[in-house]
């Protein structure tokens, strides 16, 4: 009869300093257990690096005893016995694939169960089994869990872990109650939320960054980690401003690459043409005070109810600081307006 055995591994990541990226692997196999690591370091080869704690293990031990350790064999990395510790060169800045292969030695364990948690968002793990690659074919990142039965004897895995880069989106946009026409500035820098969205039906959100509109340049920079190339619509939202999707068709994206889009030199880069001309410039409509989309009576009365208010609130549509009849004036002059969407 084939002995099915279990191995827990619970994986937690973390950046230990700002050039180390170090994941930690709790192995059990419901008896024993222990603790081997992989990730990134400046200082790390591929070899056997003492000043990262990489040493060498003894020979693994009898059949029946547990054991886990990290190997090269099967993958060009010159570490001996095996390791506890596989780092490779490269910090927080690194994108590319490491490859590591995970060998492991059942005591007296039963079945396998595979948990991680806290992966960063811009690290995947491909995990397969050492034998053919289709048997165990999994890839996993953040948390989760992975139920792994062995009838076939599988001792091995290997790890295909893909370091990302955050994909930069530069994004040129004006908030219509914050603009002074005659400085050609934002009355204040405020933040706005981006979300990338599927360019088809249901027009999922994949991705999102905060960004702060700087005053005098009109950008924000966005950084997204999880979305992958694509073509994506870009929505963006502001604490009073009517939500804008970009124009029809969606933007190619690529990860790890840099966009830049415009909002404000043609009404054109708005879905719908959905951007107000202040002046020689276009601007994202002020005035949804509550976010639901739409600019009406129930927004007005919202700010009329603020009237005389201070503070960092939706109501302060030109960002003084103080909710007053121009707020009002600003509002009042696009009721009736929507976001406009596929």
């Amino acid at each position: 009869m084939k002995k099915i055995f279990l191995i827990v591994l619970i994986i937690s990541a973390s950046v230990t300093f700002a050039q180390q990226i170090n994941i930690p692997i709790r192995v059990t196999d419901g008896a024993a257990s222990d603790t081997v690591r992989f990730g990134l370091d400046p200082t790390a080869t591929d070899g056997i690096d003492p000043s990262l704690n990489e040493f060498e293990l003894p020979p693994s031990p009898p059949s029946g005893i547990f054991d886990a350790r990290f190997v090269g064999d099967g993958i060009g990395i010159p570490i001996g016995q095996g390791m506890k510790r596989d780092y490779r060169a490269g910090g927080t800045n690194t994108s590319g694939q490491r490859i590591h292969r995970l060998k492991y030695q059942v005591g007296s364990g039963s079945s396998i169960r595979l948990s991680w948690s806290n992966i960063p968002t811009n690290i995947t793990v491909r995990m397969q089994d050492i034998v053919v690659g289709f048997i165990i074919d999994t890839t996993f990142t953040g948390t989760g869990t992975y139920l792994l039965t062995n009838p076939n004897g599988i001792t091995s895995l290997k790890f295909t872990v893909t370091y990302y880069q955050p994909t930069l989106l530069n994004v040129k946009l004006i908030q219509e109650g914050l603009y002074l026409p005659l400085q050609n500035i934002l009355n204040a820098s405020d933040t706005c939320r981006l979300y990338l969205r599927q360019s088809v039906s249901p027009f999922s959100i994949v991705d999102s960054a905060k960004s702060v509109i700087d005053s005098n340049t009109f950008t924000g920079s966005f950084f997204l980690k999880i979305a992958p190339s694509g073509t994506y619509y870009l929505a963006v939202k502001h604490r009073n401003g009517l939500e804008t999707w970009s124009r029809t068709g969606g933007e190619a994206i690529i990860r790890e690459d840099t966009l830049n889009y415009d909002f404000t030199d043609d009404s054109s880069k708005a879905f719908g043409n959905n951007l107000k001309l202040t002046e020689t410039i276009y601007c994202i409509y002020s005035g949804d005070c509550n976010q639901d989309g739409l600019i009406n009576s129930t927004d007005k009365l919202q700010l009329i109810g603020k009237l005389g208010s201070d503070g960092y609130i939706p109501e302060d549509i030109n960002g003084n600081g103080f909710v007053n009849a121009i707020d009002r004036a600003t509002l009042v002059s696009n009721l009736g307006r929507s976001k406009i969407t596929p």
